[in-house]
């Protein structure tokens, strides 16, 4: 829909813009006016194609933004989840070093993301 209405009021401007140089062909200073707002109106368009692609840029900087937080937030989770549960209750040893191994496990995870980062 937007790139529907940008294209018809690109060219509805290009019309209006083009007929009042044709219409004042003959007067300076209309003439000029003419041709200076069809440079701006150039001008215009480039920015408003490039914003196009500023809006896909900034889609993809969230999107990664969302992905490393979701990487960074799981281990941490599981850390916190594993010290809440050994800090409420008593455990027997090996339990005990399953959840260490498993926290190192996580760490080691978080060290990896945050070095690729």
């Amino acid at each position: 829909m937007f790139i529907t209405l940008g294209v018809f009021l690109v060219a509805l401007t290009v019309v209006v813009n083009v007929g009042w140089i044709v219409i004042n062909w003959r007067r300076v200073a209309p003439l000029i006016f003419g041709v200076i707002f069809w440079f701006d109106h150039r001008r215009t368009i480039g920015e408003y194609r490039f914003s196009g692609a500023r809006i896909r840029r900034n889609e993809q900087q969230d999107s990664f933004l969302n992905a490393v937080t979701h990487e960074l937030k799981t281990p941490i989770a599981s850390i916190r989840m594993y010290l809440e549960t050994l800090e409420s209750r008593h455990l027997d040893e090996p339990q005990r070093r399953e959840f260490y191994r498993i926290m190192l496990e996580d760490t080691d995870r978080l060290l990896g993301t945050v070095s690729r980062c």
